[in-house]
Formats: structure tokens, C-alpha cells, sequence
């Protein structure tokens, strides 16, 4: 079955196997320390990254993954969500779209994401614009060779989508906290098979451009056993994971 650890190439289907992964992150992790805790970032090759978390008294309390990718997404970080089942090491932020550095663009929106380091930037001033490295991990994933094949297979759907459209699903809950969530679609700019070196696993990577700015899109064999061409559509769910860009 996928989850956000099949789609970068970790072979996570029981308790034991995420125990695994964890002890590996453990041994060959590089130590980063915060005021609330540690991480031991350990990483499988081509940006594929696992970021355990550890207490102020070394205990293990999380393990997020991430995939550092070449993605680039200009937002405007407007609120920090606490979880209530998270550790204080996880981050939640609710964005806005950034259009050419502007925020008021009628096709300007908001979404949430989860930051698997946000301890390493102790408090943070918020309003604040920052550029992100997105990485959208996929549950569903539909690739279309072109534009024309994308609208040909919408053309008897009540509800049609742009060929570069964003939708932040995970806002739409009528109680409890929003999610990380979304649903895009985009055009595909690269793409490649990768494999995670510690396990010898291929998963898919594309950088796709959507509306607003570009997302790495990283996806396991079972969502999808085809390539993502060059030029492409891809439409699809995905849960968001990103990382501030340093200027």
C-alpha cells in the first residue's frame, strides 16, 4: 500500500519496517540541534531525506520524510498551526500564493503545508514572504501526454480544471484542524525515475509547474507504473511538504 514513505522509495508497510527506517536515520543521520530538540537528518541520494526528531532528552518522538527537489513556490506565511496530536518538533504554516511578490491577484490562494525542520527556525515573525521548496507526495496521480488529451478526457466531467489549476483541499474541513493537502494540476517541465540508495527502490520525480509556482511531485510505482513525459499534464491528490529557501 502507498504512504509518504513508498513514495520516495522506502519500503514502509508494518510498524517494523518504520522502526527500520528510524534506526537508520538513527545511525547515519546528521545531527542538527534546536531549542526544542534534535534532528538526525539521514538522506538516500538524489534529495531524499528523513528527518528524525529527538527530544531534549534524547528520546525518539517523530520521523517526518521529505525530498529536497528543485521546486521554487514564492507564499506569504500567514499563520502557524499547532497540531494537536504533533511533537514540537513538526511545523504547520498556512500560506498565500505569492504572485510576482503580490498576494492580491484574484487568482492568488491559500493552502497548508508541513515543514520537517521548522525547529531550526526558532520563532518566526509572521506575516513573512519566503520562498519554499515544495515537494507534493501523490495518493492519486493521472499523467495525460498533452494538453489536448487532458481536456479530451474532461470533456464529459460537470466540473472542468485548467491545465495548471490548485486546489487546497485539506482548507475544507467543517471541524478540527486543516489539513496539508491538495489537488493540482500542472505541467510537467522534468522528470525522472530515482532511486533511494539505501534501498535500491525507483520511485517517479517530476517538476511540475501548477498555478503559482513549481512543485516537485514524487510518486511510488503502485500510484503509478508509467512514465511522466516531458510536456505532460499530470492531475492529481497529494499531501505537501516544504522546506524555507534561504536568500
Amino acid at each position: 500500500m502507498s504512504n509518504h514513505m513508498t513514495a520516495i522509495g522506502f519500503n514502509v508497510h508494518s510498524a517494523e519496517d518504520f522502526e527500520e527506517v528510524a534506526e537508520y536515520a538513527y545511525e547515519t543521520g546528521e545531527s542538527i540541534e534546536t531549542a526544542r530538540g534534535i534532528y538526525l537528518l539521514a538522506q538516500a541520494g538524489s534529495g531524499i531525506e528523513i528527518w528524525l526528531q529527538m527530544n531534549t532528552e534524547n528520546q525518539v518522538i517523530g520521523l517526518n520524510p521529505h525530498y529536497f527537489g528543485s521546486s521554487r513556490f514564492q507564499v506569504k506565511l500567514t499563520d502557524e498551526i499547532i497540531r494537536s496530536e504533533g511533537s514540537e518538533l513538526d511545523g504547520t504554516f498556512h500560506v498565500w500564493a505569492e504572485f510576482d511578490g503580490e498576494t492580491e491577484e484574484s487568482d492568488s490562494y491559500p493552502f497548508v503545508f508541513e515543514m520537517p525542520n521548522r525547529a531550526v527556525y526558532g520563532d518566526v515573525q509572521l506575516p513573512r514572504s519566503v520562498t519554499i521548496q515544495l515537494t507534493a507526495f501523490a495518493h492519486e496521480l493521472s499523467v495525460f501526454d498533452n494538453e489536448e488529451q487532458f481536456h479530451e478526457f474532461q470533456q464529459h466531467e460537470e466540473v472542468k480544471f485548467a491545465a495548471e489549476a490548485f486546489i487546497p483541499t485539506g482548507l475544507f474541513v467543517e471541524e478540527g484542524e486543516p489539513g496539508s493537502m491538495a489537488m493540482f494540476t500542472g505541467q510537467v517541465l522534468q522528470s525522472a525515475w530515482i532511486t533511494n540508495e539505501y534501498t535500491g527502490t525507483s520511485f517517479h520525480w517530476a517538476l511540475v509547474r501548477t498555478l503559482g509556482g513549481e512543485i516537485d511531485v514524487v510518486a511510488d510505482r503502485e500510484t503509478l507504473d508509467e512514465e511522466i513525459p516531458v510536456g505532460g499534464i499530470v492531475s492529481g491528490t497529494f499531501w505537501l511538504s516544504a522546506k524555507i529557501i534561504e536568500e
